[in-house]
């Protein structure tokens, strides 16, 4: 409803789902050993970096865990930071506006059907396989 009213505002709600449900976890592999906080990391040690945890950090974000799609200040992670910073981010958030602009011009009203909930699947790759709506 908020998106519907308020049009101007798809890109800060898109920047919130972005940091709410990033959906690629970077993996990168270590070029030296290091030890990390008592972990030791020898030198060709895959790494993973979950985004998505950072991007629920409740020292960067206000009630990290909740959706709120007029966030400002919303500094996610979602596509990594400065060198290795996704080189897609930009047509990616195009898309993700337009497509969240052409399914409100299309789509009516609607709400996750009550006594469901999206099933999501993760992994080094997050998304939702199911996800049941109520259109009446």
């Amino acid at each position: 409803e908020l998106l519907r009213s308020e049009p101007d505002r798809t890109a800060v709600a898109a920047e919130e789902l972005l940091r709410a449900y990033s959906t690629i976890q970077m993996i990168r592999v270590a070029t030296k050993d290091v030890d990390f906080k008592g972990a030791p990391i020898r030198k060709g040690d895959y790494v993973s970096c979950a985004t998505m945890i950072a991007n629920r950090d409740p020292a960067e974000f206000e009630c990290p865990n909740e959706i709120d799609l007029a966030r400002e200040d919303n500094r996610h992670a979602a596509f990594g930071y400065g060198p290795h910073r996704c080189l897609g981010s930009h047509l990616a958030r195009r898309e993700i506006v337009i497509g969240l602009e052409e399914w409100l011009a299309r789509i009516p009203a609607f709400r996750i059907k009550t006594g469901t909930e999206p099933i999501t699947f993760g992994g080094h790759v997050f998304g939702i396989e199911n996800l049941i709506l109520d259109w009446s």
